[in-house]
């Protein structure tokens, strides 16, 4: 099948990390820069190398009790993410302070950004303050 030149709609789901072989894991660490070039930031997606990728949102979900935060959301063109040149920072969300018991939910966050994304691009997250139980930042996304 030929590639898809001239994407309008994508042509499969995507949810998952890197785009092949994992979910997204827990941000716990602080990163405190605004370049995006910190160690501590997490690798939330990576769009499809052939065609690049549509991200409707980012789902950040507290993984138990945290203090307040903010989610610190950058672009990479795809080179490494410690260099800050490669960065363009998207955008931020505050976090709130979350408890878990057993009676209630813990918040579910969306985060809209309705890009297309080029082949390859990629979306890094890092929190401004560490964090006990962490958060998960799940992509809803499609590739091209």
């Amino acid at each position: 099948m030929p590639a898809n030149a001239d994407p309008i709609f994508s042509r499969r789901g995507q949810v998952a990390a890197n785009g092949t072989t994992g979910m997204a894991t827990s941000i716990t660490t602080a990163t405190g820069d605004y370049t995006g070039a910190s160690a501590n930031h997490v690798l939330v997606f990576t769009a499809d190398a052939t065609n690049g990728s549509f991200v409707q949102r980012l789902r950040f979900k507290a993984l138990g009790t945290n203090t307040a935060s903010v989610a610190r959301i950058y672009l990479n063109n795809g080179s490494a993410n410690t260099t800050a040149a490669n960065n363009s920072f998207y955008g931020e969300l505050s976090l709130p302070a979350t408890t878990a018991i057993n009676t209630a939910a813990t918040i579910d966050i969306d985060y809209p950004m309705n890009v297309a994304l080029p082949a390859g691009f990629r979306i890094y997250v890092g929190v401004a303050t560490t964090v006990a139980a962490g958060w998960v930042v799940t992509p809803v996304a499609g590739d091209y």
